[in-house]
């Protein structure tokens, strides 16, 4: 059975608005809307964090002392909000940063502590995941004599599912410059993001988008009826 210009135009726009639908929803919004707590400290004397368990707020972190000035090594907690737009599958949202800074012969800094954040990722005041991460420091001594700090940020989960919007998403917890060594007065900074993937891994349309591409189908086969019975009224007359 061949399809007339016009049935195929209607069906190809069905079909178009289907599609449509897909690849509408490769991209994912966030608001998203952060909270850090620290606590559980080992060692380390004295230890501070300002603003701690605040929203959307800067925190900073300080531990030990120093030889020469009497300076604390200290960590910095940059939580990175607000709109943003994620590739599913590709994109990377970053949530946050810690820089850390390291005076001249750190000294009686703490091993570990814990850092808990909240993540309101469709910013609706609901609490959508909470992931714990352990950030750690140790002494470093360089084959050159040099002395420094050991740093880690290590994430209590590394994939996981999470409901945004309604919607089900598989993520990746990722750490870039998640460990490494600080030399005595240098500094580095480890960003904390998220990779997501939609459950199921296609598309699956709206029932309201299935019944409009199938009342415009069902269009374009009344209509090829229709243009078929007239051309046959032609003939027999």
């Amino acid at each position: 059975m061949k399809l007339r210009s016009k049935s195929k135009l209607v069906i190809a726009a069905a079909l178009g608005l289907a599609c449509s639908t897909g690849i509408a929803r490769a991209q994912l919004l966030i608001n998203l809307r952060e909270q850090a707590t620290f606590t559980s400290f080992v060692g380390g004397s004295p230890n501070t964090v300002t603003n701690n368990g605040s929203f959307n707020t800067t925190e900073t972190l300080s531990t030990g002392t120093s030889a020469t000035p009497a300076t604390p090594f200290w960590l910095t907690y940059t939580p990175i909000t607000g709109p943003s737009t994620v590739t599913l599958g590709t994109g990377t949202l970053v949530t946050s940063s810690l820089s850390f800074n390291s005076p001249v012969n750190p000294v009686n800094y703490f091993t570990s502590v814990l850092e808990t954040l909240n993540y309101d990722f469709d910013n609706n005041g609901s609490i959508d995941l909470t992931q714990n991460y352990t950030v750690g420091l140790s002494s470093m001594v360089s084959p050159a004599g040099l002395t420094g700090v050991n740093y880690s940020i290590i994430p209590a989960t590394s994939f996981g599912s999470v409901v945004i919007n309604g919607t089900n998403y598989n993520y990746a917890s990722l750490v870039a410059n998640s460990s490494g060594s600080l030399f005595d007065g240098s500094s580095t900074t480890s960003v904390i993001q998220f990779q997501f993937i939609a459950v199921p891994l296609t598309a699956v349309p709206e029932p309201s988008t299935y019944a409009l591409a199938g009342a415009l189908v069902l269009g374009g086969v009344v209509l090829l009826r229709r243009r078929r019975s007239i051309a046959a009224s032609v003939v027999n007359a």
